[in-house]
């Protein structure tokens, strides 16, 4: 398994034809008037390049900017995926479980309704409520964070 094999096909393509023609990310970024770490993350899929973008890296590394974009497309935006050891604590664990199993439900959910971006940790604000089910009770979590768009530079 080569480092592109689980790269996006747009991305793949990208490096491919980035280490074909010996070409260098600061290279690139100066074409697409942008900063070199965020063209090497898009070209590991880990930003989401604009329509200009698409067509200006089609166009220097003749590349078809109407198959590029229906790659790109096609992709979605890039998963940004932290990993976070695990705990057995019976009150923690099930939120591990929950991003486990439903993260990129939610996560698809949050680009449509928000776009491209992130939801910040430091401005989250949690609350716990507990809510009468009979003679049990269920537990109801409210998650409220700032969003922040990403950009390109």
């Amino acid at each position: 398994m080569n480092s592109t094999d689980s790269l996006p096909p747009a991305c793949a393509k990208l490096l491919h034809e980035k280490t074909r023609r010996k070409l260098t990310f600061a290279q690139i970024a100066n074409h697409l008037s942008h900063d070199e770490v965020w063209t090497a993350a898009l070209f590991y899929g880990r930003a989401t390049p604009t329509l200009k973008d698409i067509h200006m890296l089609a166009d220097l590394l003749n590349l078809s900017a109407e198959t590029l974009e229906e790659d790109f497309k096609m992709a979605g935006p890039p998963l940004r995926e932290v990993s976070i050891a695990g705990t057995t604590d019976p009150i923690v664990y099930p939120f591990h479980e929950a991003v486990a199993l439903y993260g990129p439900a939610i996560r698809a959910v949050v680009v449509e309704k928000l776009g491209d971006g992130a939801v910040s940790a430091p401005s989250m604000k949690v609350r716990v409520e507990k809510v009468p089910r009979g003679k049990s009770s269920d537990v109801r979590l409210t998650i409220e964070s700032k969003f922040v768009p990403y950009q390109s530079w």
